[in-house]
């Protein structure tokens, strides 16, 4: 669950997490700027939840979403959630006092797990569990603070790997947005915002299968270079190998005829050339 604003647009929107991606979902605009409250927050998870009810689900939410009481109305609908909280939550380990996270004894590269905490000194909600991780710097970077996440699920390992794949969110709001669709650019009224927003949904969720499926069939290095020196992730993702493998196979329709003649003036790389048109109608079948 994550929220996008430009200008006066107020996007927020529930995806689903696939793989190291996330595809959207459902999504709602919000008649004001700035953050969403719990009744909105409700109101965009509940015919969603509905939708997913033979499944199991767990709802992932950074600061903005830290409710307690989203926490608590989660729990007693049955799903699993893992809700990132800010420093000045307060809570209540073993019956002691109330104490605000940022007055934990927490350092750098500490982690901890708490079972059956209640938050918030007003509301006394819960019980609910906690996980505190806090990475070291690298190299002069790294998080200044904690992160706290509020969780029904059993372990810390477990929480931090569900955390962590909300990240895909980001890169799908940034697809659509300056790194793809360049959504923040329109001056549409509400209602073809929204039916935009449904036309890049699709749009996105094809490029990234399309993605996966040129990856499964071994031709990504005819589209894009994959790897580079001292990088340890890949360059581009799914969605962006999907996009410019349909762009690759639409050039060649366009300008055949002068690739063909540039083709026959390099004969001693002609065995390259095969390989890369064979992996280009590889991929005009799966189009």
């Amino acid at each position: 669950m994550d929220r996008s604003q430009w200008r006066e647009r107020n996007l927020i929107m529930l995806s689903l997490v696939w793989g190291k991606h996330a595809l959207p979902v459902y999504w709602q605009c919000i008649a004001k700027k700035g953050s969403s409250n719990l009744a909105q927050q409700k109101w965009l998870l509940a015919p969603v939840l509905k939708l997913l009810t033979p499944y199991p689900v767990v709802v992932l939410g950074d600061r903005e979403f830290h409710s307690v009481k989203l926490g608590e109305w989660l729990e007693q609908s049955g799903v699993k959630f893992a809700l990132r909280q800010k420093k000045s939550t307060f809570i209540q380990e073993n019956g002691q006092d109330y104490q605000a996270l940022n007055h934990l004894d927490f350092k750098p590269g500490m982690a901890r797990f708490f079972r059956g905490i209640h938050c918030t000194e007003e509301h006394k909600l819960g019980p609910f569990n906690l996980g505190v991780t806090w990475k070291r710097k690298y190299r002069a970077k790294g998080p200044e603070d904690p992160w706290y996440t509020l969780t029904n699920l059993d372990d810390l390992k477990l929480t931090l790997a569900f955390y962590r794949a909300r990240w895909g969110i980001e890169s799908m709001l940034k697809y659509c947005k300056t790194g793809g669709y360049n959504l923040e650019r329109t001056w549409v009224n509400e209602t073809r915002l929204l039916a935009l927003v449904l036309l890049i949904a699709f749009a996105y969720s094809l490029a990234t299968f399309h993605g996966e499926t040129l990856k499964a069939m071994g031709v990504r290095n005819y589209i894009c270079r994959v790897q580079e020196l001292q990088r340890s992730v890949e360059r581009h993702s799914h969605f962006w190998i999907g996009l410019y493998g349909q762009l690759w196979v639409g050039a060649m329709n366009v300008w055949s005829e002068l690739a063909m003649r540039l083709v026959h003036l390099k004969a001693h790389k002609w065995l390259n050339f095969q390989q890369g048109l064979h992996a280009l109608s590889t991929i005009q079948s799966d189009v």
